[in-house]
Formats: C-alpha cells, structure tokens, sequence
C-alpha cells in the first residue's frame, strides 16, 4: 500500500470518526411544539385537526428511555351522523395521554433518530350548538402510538424536533343518536379509527448520564 493511500484512509477513518461521535446522554428531555392530526373520527373521515404536542422522557441509558406523551387536536367539521337527515356542523377535540419506551440512535453528533411504541387513552369531546348540544360529550377509549422522528442539536440543552411522525389507533364507538333519549352521543358500535399525527418543535435537555 502507498504511503499516499494510507494517508488518505487514515484521513477519511478520521472524518467518519468525528461525524459519529457519540452524544452526551441527557437524563430529562422536554418537547413541545405544535401539531397536525389526520383523524379518523368514529363514522368520520379526513378530519384535519391543528393542535399541540408535548413529552417528557427520561433515559435509562445511551438507547432507550420512558416516554410520558400527551397531545390536543381541534377541529369544527359537518358531519353526518346516523338519525339525523342533514350534516352536523360540530367542534371537536381530542386528547391523547400516552406512555411507552422510546428507542435513540445517539451515534451521530448532532442528529438523533428515534423510535418508539405508546400505550394509554384517547379522550375524545363534541359540541353541536345546532341541535342543541352545548356540554360536551365525551368518550374515553384505548390509544396507541406507534412512530419515530430526529431531533438536531443545536447546544448540548437545546434541540430541534425536525419531525415526529407517529401512526394513533384508538377504539372509540361511533357517534349517533341515541334510540332511547334522541340525544346525539358515542353510544354506537365501538370500532377502530386509524389515525396519524405529525409534529415539530423544541426539545430541552437536562442533566448528563
């Protein structure tokens, strides 16, 4: 081997070497930041809902940490539901509350991936002041989250979320009106709604492990 080739591998070894170099592990890391949900609403579909994100997580070691995840969507669509002979203008909102593992990729200096799998509730809330329905009904069912993002360091305490993308199942009945009491509320066949979220934002780090 030439001593020009040598040089040469040795230089590109030191490159990569500095690209890859580990991160320092925070124990606490806060996100918030706004977002966007594509809802499957019970009998609903293509329910665009802005909102906001926000996580605490705390690590275990360089890889894996504990996730407490929460999350609000709002939207005001018409909507039909069964009993009634028109669409329903409403306003809606969405609540998550989730808990889970995530998993992070800290090899890299400043871009940090991750994955990670939530478990916890949905709790989901309408109003309709056109049939008269002025307090909210709500329904609270089962929600998991399912995804991953990268954040991209800016200061060893500060981040930016570029992307959080996550597929949200929940299990809540449908919205109809009610045979008994003629009052519009989720007391129709539960099912499953396939929905998806996207989120960006800033991320602060507490604390080294």
């Amino acid at each position: 081997m030439s001593r020009a080739l040598s040089l040469s591998l040795l230089f590109l070894l030191f490159a990569f070497a500095s690209t890859v170099q580990a991160q320092e592990i925070p124990k606490y890391q806060v996100f918030v930041g706004p977002s966007y949900a594509y809802e499957d609403l019970t009998n609903i579909k293509n329910i665009n809902g802005i909102g906001w994100h926000a996580s605490l997580d705390g690590t275990a070691n360089n890889w894996i940490s504990a996730v407490f995840d929460f999350s609000g969507y709002y939207s005001s669509p018409k909507v039909k539901i069964p009993g009634l002979s028109t669409p329903v203008p409403i306003d809606s909102s969405t609540y998550l509350y989730l808990f889970g593992p995530r998993f992070t990729y800290r090899r890299w200096q400043r871009l940090t991936p991750f994955a990670e799998g939530l478990v916890g509730v949905a709790d989901i809330r309408f109003t309709a002041a056109s049939v008269g329905l002025t307090n909210a009904v709500s329904s609270t069912a089962f929600a998991a989250a399912f995804g991953g993002g990268a954040d991209y360091s800016i200061k060893s305490w500060l981040a930016i979320r570029l992307i959080e993308a996550d597929y949200v199942v929940t299990r809540s009945r449908e919205i109809v009106v009610d045979s008994t009491t003629g009052q519009v509320g989720f007391s129709g066949q539960r099912r499953t709604q396939n929905n998806a979220r996207a989120s960006v934002g800033i991320v602060l780090r507490f604390g080294n492990r």
